[in-house]
């Protein structure tokens, strides 16, 4: 499923690439999160991507007011062709600087 109601919120069908995209909008991305705070309330669980990471039960607010979940940064570069295009131009127009992703 695909949602734009938020930003990045997907459930990718393939396995992560066996390498990951560490270009300027992963980079914009990772920023962006950084500098997310959590929304209001919960989720009552976790979701677990088709590769095995795991989201917190929260969304986050990014600094521009959109939200997005905890996986925003996984998905970027390990599930691309998940996103749509809509979704890359969104993480394009961020506005947040760019940072490196943690490996984790």
């Amino acid at each position: 499923m695909i949602s734009n109601e938020g930003l990045l919120y997907i459930e990718p069908a393939q396995l992560a690439s066996a390498e990951p995209v560490l270009d300027h909008l992963t980079r914009k991305m990772a920023a962006a999160f950084r500098k997310a705070g959590p929304t209001e309330g919960g989720w009552c669980g976790i979701h677990e991507c088709v590769c095995g990471a795991w989201s917190t039960s929260r969304d986050y607010r990014l600094p521009n007011g959109e939200v997005t979940n905890s996986l925003c940064v996984h998905y970027f570069p390990h599930h691309r062709p998940a996103v749509s295009l809509d979704q890359v131009a969104r993480v394009d127009s961020l506005a947040f600087g760019e940072v490196v992703p943690a490996a984790e």
